[in-house]
């Protein structure tokens, strides 16, 4: 079942997330990726994730479609003026890849090019309603097109983040025309319920963000540098009482149990393991059986 199949008939959606490899070779993460075929609904391809430059997302999403994988392409404002966007939607959709992420970007200036200049050029809400407009055969500058694209338009939040400001940002994002969100990691059960009670009225799915915690270090990490984010210290505790080599098997546990938690109050879950997508089975295996 593709990912637009599970979202028009309500399924609970399982989507992942992955990076492009960093050159051409795209056989070590098309083999990690090939056992997830019919366990998931879709899976994000990165743009340029954390600044880092990677091989370009739409062309990774085709060779998703080769092992039977629908991509959810991501789209960042970081690097591309509105033509270059509007041009690579267009191109997107003649190919048939069919779902974008639309987000701001990491900002360069964490990343491997440091000095590269950011573009920003409109904000997430113009990126979404440029792809309402294409839909609807018409460019941002009111310009008619020969031939309209077909793309379904998502969109992020952050559930643990400022609640006023995600509340206000999730419904400009609907109102420009997201038809998914996916969140920001998630990791406490009131915080979800609460957003949810919030994002209910739009009928919209939202996908809840999990996380593999990896190691205790990675958890300080996501808490001192990524917005959004709150790894609770009773689970950096946990971490930090595993057995030597068993701190990745604790993370998978972790994920698996918040699946189980705040399953009835979303839509889907969003597991992102960080190159780790060969651990996505064991989550899902102790999430749902």
């Amino acid at each position: 079942m593709t990912f637009r199949e599970a979202l028009n008939a309500h399924t609970f959606l399982i989507t992942a997330e992955c990076s492009p490899p960093k050159g051409t070779n795209v056989n070590g993460v098309l083999d990690r990726l090939a056992p997830l075929k019919g366990r998931i609904h879709g899976m994000n391809v990165t743009d340029n994730q954390t600044g880092v430059m990677r091989m370009c997302p739409l062309v990774m999403g085709l060779h998703l479609n080769t092992i039977g994988i629908d991509p959810i392409v991501q789209v960042t404002l970081r690097d591309r003026n509105r033509l270059a966007i509007q041009s690579d939607l267009l191109g997107m959709s003649s190919l048939g890849l069919r779902q974008v992420l639309c987000l701001s970007g990491d900002p360069p200036t964490i990343g491997d090019h440091p000095e590269a200049k950011p573009v920003f050029d409109i904000p997430t809400p113009e990126l979404i309603r440029a792809i309402t407009l294409l839909n609807g055969g018409t460019d941002l500058s009111g310009k008619d097109l020969n031939g309209q694209t077909d793309i379904l338009p998502g969109a992020a939040c952050s559930p643990e983040g400022d609640f006023d400001s995600e509340c206000r940002r999730f419904e400009e994002k609907f109102d420009a025309g997201a038809r998914f969100f996916q969140t920001q990691a998630v990791f406490s059960a009131d915080q979800v319920s609460r957003f949810m009670t919030f994002a209910a009225p739009f009928r919209v799915p939202v996908i809840a963000g999990i996380i593999l915690l990896k190691s205790v270090k990675m958890a300080r990490y996501l808490n001192d540098h990524v917005p959004g984010i709150k790894v609770p210290e009773a689970l950096i505790e946990r971490l930090s009482r595993c057995e030597p080599g068993r701190t990745l098997e604790t993370g998978i546990a972790i994920a698996a149990e918040t699946i189980r938690t705040i399953r009835p109050m979303v839509n889907g879950v969003h597991i992102m393991t960080v190159g780790s997508e060969d651990t996505i089975p064991q989550i899902l295996d102790q999430a749902f059986t």
